[in-house]
């Protein structure tokens, strides 16, 4: 029997082991696995608490619809009924300008407009940075095919003011990155594709929104662009980690892998803990400990991985009272995002029980704050204390809420977020090349091809395939 051993137990280590159990069903193959976590608890960054009734994440909040394995996999596990969508017909997003919250304008698609009257009436871009944007219309494409950074792109299309205000916050935000780091190919390879095809974003967005099926329920509403499930994401890992029959190993830590070639075996740091032997092995963990796994019998791999960077980050969740706060901000809409040229210690904020029914009970205010990222990890170092009053401040000033919270909850995540820097793609294939070398070895999760919770899903999927795929050639 060929025994698998998967290293993390996050969303990608724990999807791997499912479709790793699914396929053995169907096919009636001969094979067993070991899931190995460090922490005591599945899950990763997914983490969902409740307390007093509010429903808070510490980590991601939704999946978006239009990657489908996310929500595909919850439909799978029974989930479908407890699938919630954002509410949009309260959706709104401000971006702080001057020291304001301006509204976004609406017909934007990240940081692209497809309507002309909400473009050019609002106040956040000046008349020069419109025309700016306008002229995306008539600059020939880029004729070189190699990545290029998130800001080169947005700024030869779009401009400087667009970059700054629109989809530095809004595009670099979602990997808490430096725009003029982060590889355009890795994260939006759509808009590359769009510039290709159209020779203009605003002529690509305006013929994609005219052509658009509606996709939704028979009232002809189209479907949400994010969901969630009522009790928080934490009930997908809870639902995954129910459904797997293999040996599940928490608070364990991988201290050494040793290729025995064929095979691996996997010693622990607890030395009461016997090694155990897998034909193959998946690290779905951070790079940066895929690296000092493999160091001793694949190094070229090892400094690959030990390149990809992470940055620190942090969330605070604040609860209200309603009737503390709804005098001081009406919290029409899903939150705002702040560029770095405002110089704001905080990096976005979501209104949670906006977004999504159910977050607060008593229809109450639950409040979610953003900061870290890259050129701001100081901040997730402060303690708490003094992280909580920061935090609270800028809230004050940026919103006028000043009542005291009635719950607080601070989630650090040091190390937490993978940085897709130019060229991330191109050395992630190098890194799969090699990889090969070992026979049985496959790396998996969010370091590589997408951060998100379908990201994950998807590559898990790919990964018990190429595990059967390599299974069936040496029988």
């Amino acid at each position: 029997m060929a025994h698998i051993a998967i290293i993390g137990g996050g969303i990608a280590g724990l999807a791997t082991a499912y479709y790793l159990q699914k396929k053995r069903e169907v096919t009636g193959a001969s094979l067993d696995y070991t899931l190995i976590e460090s922490d005591t608890r599945f899950g990763g960054k997914i983490i969902t608490r409740t307390i007093d009734d509010f429903v808070i994440e510490g980590g991601p909040d939704s999946l978006v619809t239009t990657k489908p394995w996310g929500v595909a996999l919850c439909r799978e596990l029974g989930l479908d009924n407890e699938l919630i969508p954002t509410n949009d017909y309260k959706r709104g997003i401000f971006v702080l300008n001057k020291g304001k919250l301006v509204e976004f304008p609406g017909g934007f698609r990240l940081a692209i407009p497809t309507e002309f009257v909400p473009f050019a009436v609002s106040p956040l871009i000046s008349p020069l940075g419109k025309l700016r944007m306008g002229l995306d219309l008539f600059i020939h494409p880029r004729q070189e095919t190699g990545d290029e950074s998130l800001a080169s792109f947005v700024r030869r299309r779009l401009g400087q003011e667009a970059l700054d205000k629109i989809a530095g916050p809004m595009m670099a935000g979602i990997y808490m990155a430096d725009p003029e780091r982060m590889s355009i190919q890795s994260t939006f390879p759509q808009f590359l594709e769009m510039e290709r095809q159209h020779g203009s974003l605003i002529k690509a967005m305006q013929r994609a929104k005219k052509n658009r099926p509606v996709n939704g329920a028979a009232n002809g509403k189209p479907q949400p662009m994010f969901l969630s499930l009522k009790g928080g994401l934490n009930d997908l890992v809870k639902a995954l980690v129910s459904r797997l029959e293999g040996r599940l190993c928490l608070g364990q830590r991988v201290a050494a892998i040793r290729s025995t070639n064929p095979g691996f075996e996997i010693r622990f740091d607890d030395v009461s803990q016997p090694p155990i032997t897998a034909d193959a092995v998946v690290l779905a963990v951070p790079a940066y400990t895929a690296a000092q796994l493999v160091e001793s019998f694949l190094p070229p791999l090892a400094q690959l991985l030990a390149k990809i960077r992470y940055v620190s980050t942090a969330t605070i969740s604040l609860g209200y009272r309603r009737a503390d706060v709804i005098d001081q901000h009406n919290f029409g809409g899903f939150g705002f995002l702040i560029p770095k040229s405002e110089k704001r210690k905080l990096a976005a904020c979501t209104w949670t029980s906006t977004k999504f029914d159910g977050r607060a009970p008593n229809n109450d205010i639950l409040l979610r704050a953003f900061v870290g990222g890259d050129g701001q990890e100081k901040v997730v170092k402060l303690p708490d204390n003094e992280l909580l009053s920061l935090v609270r401040a800028e809230i004050a000033d940026l919103m006028g809420v000043t009542a005291k919270p009635i719950i607080c909850q601070i989630f650090r995540w040091v190390k937490g977020n993978p940085q897709y820097d130019v060229d991330h793609l191109a050395r992630v294939e190098q890194m799969k090349e090699i990889a090969q070398q070992a026979t049985g070895l496959y790396l998996t999760g969010s370091a590589y091809l997408g951060i998100g919770i379908p990201d994950c899903v998807k590559d898990a999927m790919l990964t018990a395939d190429s595990i059967f795929e390599q299974l069936n050639s040496n029988a």
